[in-house]
């Protein structure tokens, strides 16, 4: 028996029951254009005994897929890959020892299915939920709130909504604060080209 394969038949009625769809592995929760996506990632460590898994989640903002020719003609994003947010439920479990979850094949598989959903509805859905928004995106990377990508992605997303919003007050000032705390550094380089670009399409 795959137990990986048959712990996500358990999971999957439950997580269409709250909206999402399912493709291979990955669930996807579409609000306003934008994508909440779950993917359940299986370790290269794992054995016939021990399943070794994680939970990666993500947002995509179809705001910034518009304005990003090489996603423009995706039809549903991968959470690592395009994912503008993305990260890992283990990020977000106080005494998680690692990345991984474990499922052992002796274990009760409706009894971890009802752990999984509970991370899901504790943890993933409100973490997801706070950024599914371009506002929530913007408040995320604002307050610096676990940025879920790299300090230029963060930059580059943030700077992106806040033009296409009009706040460009708060643009200057995320501008100013990332220029001075960067000064001198091969990032500032990327992140001025980046803002030569949207900045002369209006």
């Amino acid at each position: 028996m795959d137990i990986f394969n048959e712990l996500i038949k358990i999971l999957t009625p439950h997580l269409k029951q709250i909206g999402f769809s399912k493709k291979r592995y990955t669930f996807y929760l579409e609000v306003d254009k934008n994508y909440g996506v779950v993917n359940f990632q299986k370790s290269r460590e794992s054995t016939k005994e021990v399943i070794k898994f994680t939970i990666n989640f993500g947002v995509y903002s179809n705001t910034l897929r518009q304005l990003d020719y090489s996603t423009r003609d995706l039809v549903k994003p991968e959470v690592v890959d395009q994912c503008q947010w993305h990260s890992r439920v283990t990020s977000f479990m106080p005494r998680s020892s690692g990345p991984w979850l474990n499922v052992l094949i002796s274990e009760d598989l409706n009894s971890k299915a009802t752990f999984v959903m509970e991370l899901i509805q504790s943890i993933i859905l409100p973490e997801i939920n706070k950024r599914l928004s371009d506002e929530g995106l913007i408040n995320c990377w604002m307050n610096k709130e676990y940025t879920g990508t790299t300090e230029l992605g963060r930059f580059k997303n943030l700077t992106t909504l806040l033009k296409v919003k009009g706040d460009y007050t708060t643009l200057h000032q995320v501008v100013e604060e990332f220029m001075e705390r960067l000064k001198g550094k091969p990032i500032v380089h990327d992140a001025r080209l980046h803002l030569n670009k949207i900045l002369e399409n209006g």
